[in-house]
């Protein structure tokens, strides 16, 4: 089972410039949409965690919306700190996973040979994360609730820090509590997180939890204390996991969008390795 994730691709109105026109990302989800139709072999679903627009504004769920359209894979997708949840869960009301009149975007996906868990570590007004009591006990029930199948979660904000002083001021704040919890569910193989607009990985409590790189733009890599925040212009970038359904590993590849030259072979057709 191949999953895609998306993230952060903070699109403005009917396409318009961001920070300074400098980022096109609706140009850039066009083709990060397009990398996913065509990746070989066929991804199963995609996931978008979080801050699919840049401020909440209808009309860029709108214009956001208009890409994905083109998205020939299903799809599922969680709120970020930069997206106003009820906007998001009315505007996409025809997506049937998504909760109705309840206060978080938490949800479960039962159809795969993996549990997939969306969970909603928004913070109304903050930017940081954190899972309060009650969301932590809907987490509970459900892990035990589903616990017959290996279980992949996907959320916004990451529960580690990354060195990146100031995108870990915005983490997830009450981590400590998430993983008591997950100690108790050994069926659960990967946590996939978005937020920091780049590729990192670690394991806590023997669970690999890694954060999607950026289809738009790239969080610098400043790992110097009190570093001051600031973008790059990186090659857009997905991640693809591969969830074995045999055993029920997850294994996590980067896959860059765009034209490079290759794939060239290694060997002649005589089987020679070329010099």
């Amino acid at each position: 089972m191949l999953v895609a994730q998306i993230t952060d691709t903070h699109i403005k109105p009917n396409g318009r410039l961001a920070y300074g026109n400098v980022l096109d990302s609706s140009s850039l989800l066009r083709r990060v949409v397009k990398h996913c139709n065509e990746f070989n072999p066929k991804i199963d679903i995609v996931i978008v965690t979080g801050d699919l627009t840049d401020s909440g504004q209808l009309e860029e769920y709108e214009e956001f919306n208009k890409i994905m359209k083109d998205l020939k894979i299903p799809w599922f997708l969680i709120p970020g700190n930069h997206d106003d949840k009820n906007t998001l869960m009315e505007f996409f009301d025809k997506h049937k996973y998504l909760p109705r009149n309840e206060k978080f975007c938490h949800y479960v996906i039962d159809e795969y040979p993996f549990v997939l868990m969306g969970l909603d570590s928004t913070v109304l007004g903050k930017s940081y994360g954190e899972f309060c009591d009650e969301r932590l006990k809907w987490l509970e029930n459900n892990l035990e609730l589903f616990s017959s199948k290996p279980a992949f979660l996907f959320m916004h904000h990451p529960p580690f820090a990354t060195g990146i002083e100031g995108m870990d001021n915005q983490n997830l704040k009450n981590s400590s509590k998430f993983f008591e919890i997950l100690k108790s569910y050994p069926h659960v193989k990967h946590i996939a997180c978005g937020h920091v607009h780049r590729a990192t990985e670690t394991v806590i409590e023997g669970i690999g939890i890694s954060i999607a790189p950026n289809g738009a733009h790239s969080v610098n890599l400043d790992l110097n204390s009190k570093g001051p925040p600031m973008f790059i212009m990186e090659p857009p970038t997905i991640r693809i996991f591969k969830l074995d359904v045999v055993s029920e590993n997850v294994v996590s590849h980067l896959s860059f969008v765009g034209k490079f030259d290759g794939p060239y072979p290694f060997y002649s057709e005589n089987g020679i390795l070329l010099d």
